[in-house]
């Protein structure tokens, strides 16, 4: 049985809504989890930098300790 035009119409143009919708929340999504994922990628890169700039200073400072012993 096919229904009145304008009634497949307006049941035509629902479904469509409702798919944009659902697809606009998937990009919405995925655009979240990319965020984060470049918030977690620069945390990460930040701790590593840091880890190595106090690693340099602490081996610095033991040169210099050593170099003050045997002046």
């Amino acid at each position: 049985m096919v229904p009145h035009p304008y009634i497949y119409e307006k049941m035509h143009a629902s479904r469509h809504a409702e798919i944009q919708k659902k697809m606009q929340q998937s990009r919405l999504v995925a655009h979240f989890d990319q965020k984060r994922t470049f918030v977690h990628f620069t945390a990460y890169t930040l701790g590593k930098l840091l880890v190595v700039l106090g690693s340099n200073l602490q081996r610095m400072g033991q040169q210099r300790e050593a170099s003050l012993r045997t002046s």
